[in-house]
């Protein structure tokens, strides 16, 4: 990932906050072919188990990237958080401006293994949990018949990313004067979009 210095976001904390905000991901695995394979998937992040980060995901037992990703022994999963258009209207002189845009994003590059069956079943009520509302009524693997479920975990597969490298570019107008840094977060409570506001929270709080 190109990162100007400007932009880089080193902080373990708001890059975990980002993929805990955001964490429906894109993992890309570099297959024997050459080409990437990439899936879309739902993410839970760990943050220490046993001193490391990890990522836990499941794919179709169909779908090759969970092969490619064990025999290549590296995994890359990009989370894309708040992104928003930035008008050069809105800046102090916008005759001598351009339009651009402000983004956050995260890159978690690790060693991938499959989940043992357990492990599978695990991930999926953590998943669960993790987006559903707690109670009585929350909806577990325990809801399926044995025999279901057992049919059900034979076509996906579960990894386990060890995170060995995070890295983040927040691109949040840092290379503006402040004026225009203000008056880009004046524009953004103005639209109001959901991605505007988190862009105006995490512009705010730098």
């Amino acid at each position: 990932m190109y990162k100007p210095r400007v932009f880089r976001e080193e902080d373990p904390a708001r890059l975990t906050d980002l993929i805990e905000r955001h964490s429906f991901g894109t993992l890309i695995v570099a297959a024997p072919t050459g080409e990437l394979d990439i899936a879309h998937v739902p993410v839970l992040f760990d943050r220490d188990v046993d001193g490391q980060a990890r990522l836990r995901l499941h794919v179709a037992a169909a779908n090759s990237i969970w092969r490619a990703a064990v025999a290549a022994g590296r995994a890359t999963v990009v989370f894309s958080g708040p992104h928003g258009y930035v008008s050069a209207n809105w800046y102090e002189r916008p005759t001598e401006q351009v339009p651009t845009w402000n983004y956050a994003v995260a890159h978690a590059h690790g060693t991938p293994h499959v989940l043992e069956r357990d492990d599978l079943l695990r991930l999926l009520d953590d998943l669960v949990a993790a987006n559903e509302s707690a109670g009585p009524a929350a909806w577990s693997t325990s809801r399926l018949s044995p025999a279901l479920r057992d049919e059900l975990l034979l076509q996906i597969v579960g990894l386990s990313i060890t995170v060995t490298t995070l890295e983040g570019k927040f691109k949040l107008s840092q290379n503006r004067s402040e004026t225009d840094r203000l008056r880009v977060v004046d524009a953004f409570r103005l639209r109001a979009g959901n991605d505007d506001l988190e862009l105006v929270d995490l512009m705010t709080k730098r």
